[in-house]
């Protein structure tokens, strides 16, 4: 507090709040208690999504990945395919916009890389990009949208240079790779990243523009693919966003579940919308290969040039592509005979020498993995094909659980 009278310290108090604010020009306008309007629901205009239901005019989308993981790659890529409105991603892409991508780590050269291999790996021509897609490395110069002063006040240095900036261009999308390096302030504490969340939020609002911050996960054990709770530092940034988003490798699980060799486990990622504020959640993960990419920029010292990664979709393969309608048939009555008379197969994998689950089967009729086969059981399991069910197992003498066939849901009435 400023010393002197008492007229002093309100000055004192007054100053602070504007340089807390960052308005440092006039006073706010004063704070009046407005009614409702009640518009009618067909008369209020409908949300501004830009991408699919990940990235929406003015409003903050936070991006949580480990690091390695392609986060940059997939925030490069959304803002590629916003600028020249194609999906390739397979997400919708609504309206074609100007990006802009701070990358806040990377040299420009390294940005023109993995620009150039998202562009061939997708066959975009150079007409269908340019002018539409911005990039700044922070090498060049830095963004600081938080950070405090000599005297110790929360100010915004870089705020309206970036709504200036974008105005200009008409930027539709502000990429901000990662959010960490555009702030000086303390990553712990709510207050302070709440301003630099806050911040961003009201560039998005004077912009019309959607802001997506990347952000990383803390160190440390997580509790699985999807928890928003893992994102570093205070825990303010992932409230002060409307979309929260997951980036996340593919679990050792999960590879052995959707036939993915060890060696190529890496190369698959998986996004989850971990918060949807504004849209009902996605109920299933969207997944993505990491593919290597040639740029054939060889040159004597290097003759084999650069091989940079470049994200495209990837769904898992369907074990159903191998069989035919009358193999489903014919697996569904071994499956109905059960392994001996008077007992069952059994839906789960209760250990993996078990010849009781009903997967066995699939297996060995039509040599289909185990992952194959669990894909297959676990659809009919969902589908109603087969039903789980007690049943008495007269020479055990138990009720153990096991699988029967619905046959009102076979795959076709028509049975040869």
């Amino acid at each position: 507090m400023r010393p002197g009278t008492e007229k002093g310290s309100m000055e004192a108090e007054t100053t602070a709040l504007v340089e807390w604010a960052g308005l440092r020009a006039a006073p706010p306008p004063p704070l009046v208690a407005v009614p409702a309007r009640l518009a009618a629901p067909s008369a209020i205009p409908p949300r501004e999504w830009l991408y699919g239901t990940r990235l929406i005019r003015r409003f903050v989308t936070v991006l949580v990945a480990p690091g390695g993981v392609g986060k940059s790659a997939y925030a490069l890529a959304q803002a590629l395919a916003l600028a020249t409105g194609r999906g390739f991603l397979g997400e919708c892409v609504h309206h074609r916009v100007n990006a802009w991508v701070l990358n806040l780590e990377d040299p420009i050269e390294e940005l023109d890389r993995r620009l150039a291999a998202l562009m061939l790996r997708h066959a975009i021509p150079h007409e269908a990009v340019a002018g539409r897609l911005f990039l700044h490395s922070g090498r060049a110069r830095r963004v600081v949208m938080g950070t405090r002063d000599a005297g110790g006040f929360l100010v915004h240095p870089d705020r309206e240079r970036i709504i200036a900036a974008a105005r200009d261009a008409e930027i539709g999308l502000i990429t901000v790779d990662p959010f960490v390096k555009s702030h000086a302030l303390d990553e712990n504490s709510n207050a302070e990243i709440d301003a630099a969340a806050t911040a961003w939020a009201e560039v998005a609002q004077a912009c019309g523009a959607a802001v997506q911050l990347v952000h990383h996960v803390r160190k440390g054990p997580r509790e699985g693919a999807g928890d928003i709770e893992a994102a570093r530092g205070a825990k303010a940034l992932t409230d002060a966003a409307r979309v929260g988003l997951v980036l996340s490798p593919m679990s050792e699980a999960e590879a052995e579940e959707l036939g993915v060799t060890p060696g190529e486990r890496w190369r698959h990622v998986r996004l989850d919308d971990a918060k949807a504020n504004m849209a009902p959640r996605a109920t299933r993960a969207s997944w993505f290969r990491i593919e290597t990419v040639p740029l054939g920029n060889g040159t004597p010292a290097y003759p084999h040039g650069d091989q940079v990664a470049a994200l495209a979709p990837w769904a898992p393969p369907s074990a159903f592509s191998r069989l035919r309608p009358e193999d489903c048939n014919r697996a569904l009555d071994r499956i109905s005979a059960g392994p001996e008379p008077g007992t069952l197969y059994a839906a789960q994998r209760r250990g993996r020498g078990t010849e009781r689950w009903a997967g066995r089967v699939l297996m060995r009729e039509f040599g289909l993995s185990e992952a194959e086969a669990a894909q297959v059981i676990g659809a009919w399991l969902k589908s109603g094909v087969l039903a789980e069910d007690e049943y008495r197992d007269g020479a055990q003498r138990k009720t153990p659980f096991g699988v029967r066939v619905v046959e009102a849901r076979r795959p076709t009435a028509a049975r040869r």
